[in-house]
């Protein structure tokens, strides 16, 4: 949910098996030959992987990690440290995370399903679906998409962070939210910067909703997490949680505080409420940036980038960074939560997929995506 700028057991005994031949979530390989020489390479980069994986969470201090890749026709999930520090539970490939503003990308998929159905247009304003936005006549959706808008991030604000943590249980509606950013002036005039947001899903998640008449965590579920196979991952708040969550931590004085729980799932929303696994998140940008998900318009339109401030990434689309790394320019999206960080990104040109979930607020996940991609760029 932060700004992409600033958004088994431990170590090789939490290791998921490399497969050969393209294994969920894998690439396009086929089966080995005789002398089995795709399995001996995919179990080479398993072990080179882990290692990466291992002196990450170990340089950094991290509780945890858990991370999937797939490159070719190798495919490969692993994990490191601990989902429960106080009890020393290990991290599972498989356990849940907060996804943060990886979110987002998942919004964007359904506001350009809606366009390519003719409900919803990029360019009409966003008081066409919804009222009582602020500017709302002069905002449009792709505005609020690209963080456009110049709308101000009510997570930057004092005022959100005082009332929610002296409230966790508090329920906060999108309004709420909306009408706390609208007491500040907004960075500047819509479409003439980039500001990242999120106040910009949350509107966007209510003007998805008016334009298709359903509520996004049904649509969600109905037209993207079944659709690509996706069991392991909902929107909090939204429909009911799956068993698995990792326990999220953030840091004072060099300890672990817990902080799981320590906001509702709807101080998140459409900005960044889902929760998942690396395996299902690897997924999801394969089959959205191959065009099973959408057609060539919708992301072309997805992929049109606008300039952002130096920082992690070099480029943002709708829902969409773009990013360097050692395997070249990469697709996806960071995320930052309450106890959580994580960051998941497609490398299109080497057909490589790198997703890496962290219970520890405020991590380097990029740095560890880039030590794993370093890993695969290696002849």
């Amino acid at each position: 949910m932060t700004n992409t700028h600033d958004d088994g057991g431990g170590g090789s005994d939490g290791v998921g098996s490399v497969g050969a031949g393209g294994a969920e979530p894998g690439g396009a390989g086929g089966a080995p030959d005789a002398d089995g020489a795709p399995d001996a390479a995919c179990d080479t980069l398993s072990a080179e992987l882990q290692g990466a994986l291992d002196a990450a969470v170990k340089a950094q201090r991290l509780p945890g990690a858990a991370a999937a890749v797939a490159i070719g026709g190798c495919s490969w999930l692993g994990a490191a440290g601990v989902a429960d520090a106080e009890a020393d539970v290990a991290v599972q490939p498989g356990d849940l995370f907060r996804a943060g503003s990886i979110t987002k990308s998942f919004v964007a998929t359904l506001a350009l399903m809606l366009r390519a159905e003719g409900l919803l247009s990029l360019d009409d304003s966003v008081s066409t679906y919804v009222d009582g936005i602020p500017r709302g006549e002069q905002i449009s959706a792709r505005h609020l998409l690209n963080h456009t808008s110049g709308i101000f991030d009510y997570t930057s604000m004092d005022e959100f962070w005082t009332a929610a943590l002296e409230d966790p249980t508090h329920t906060w509606t999108p309004s709420e939210l909306i009408e706390l950013a609208a007491s500040r002036p907004p960075y500047f005039e819509p479409g003439q910067g980039f500001a990242y947001s999120n106040t910009n899903y949350i509107i966007a998640g209510l003007l998805i909703e008016a334009a298709s008449g359903e509520p996004i965590g049904e649509l969600l579920r109905t037209r993207v997490l079944e659709p690509a196979g996706l069991a392991h991952t909902y929107l909090d708040g939204a429909e009911a949680a799956l068993p698995g969550l990792v326990h999220g931590y953030g840091r004072s004085r060099g300890e672990l505080v817990e902080m799981t729980s320590a906001l509702h799932a709807s101080a998140a929303g459409a900005a960044g409420a889902l929760v998942s696994t690396s395996s299902d998140l690897a997924r999801f940008y394969r089959k959205l940036l191959d065009g099973t998900l959408l057609g060539p318009d919708e992301l072309a339109e997805m992929t049109t980038w606008v300039d952002t401030p130096p920082g992690q990434v070099n480029g943002y689309g709708l829902g969409l960074s773009r990013r360097e790394s050692p395997l070249g320019v990469q697709h996806g999206h960071d995320g930052g939560i309450w106890g959580f960080t994580s960051s998941s990104y497609y490398a299109i040109d080497s057909d490589a997929s790198i997703t890496v979930l962290v219970n520890l607020e405020g991590a380097d996940v990029g740095r560890v995506v880039d030590d794993l991609s370093r890993v695969l760029a290696t002849p």
